[in-house]
């Protein structure tokens, strides 16, 4: 994997998972559209990082921002879905 990946997959897995800063909602889209629509490394990826929010104890807390904010359905199904 390409260095430029791995860094931006940890840096929007920081981001994701800062529970003291606002939940970047675009953001959040953009990782679900590459965990649905992207191949390869790229789907690897996303779907790591939203792993990793999915399992973070305090996820739940971020349900709500999800379903009012969201603009991607595919993003509040899953927000639904992981978070109960």
């Amino acid at each position: 994997m390409p260095a430029d990946m791995t860094m931006l997959a940890d840096h929007t897995a920081r981001q994701l998972l800062d529970f003291s800063q606002k939940l970047d909602i675009n953001l959040l889209d953009n990782v679900v559209n590459s965990m649905y629509y992207d191949v390869g490394s790229q789907q690897r990826l996303a779907q790591e990082v939203l792993t990793n929010l999915k399992d973070h104890p305090d996820a739940w807390t971020r349900v709500d921002t999800i379903l009012e904010f969201s603009q991607n359905m595919k993003t509040k199904v899953c927000s639904d879905y992981w978070f109960k």
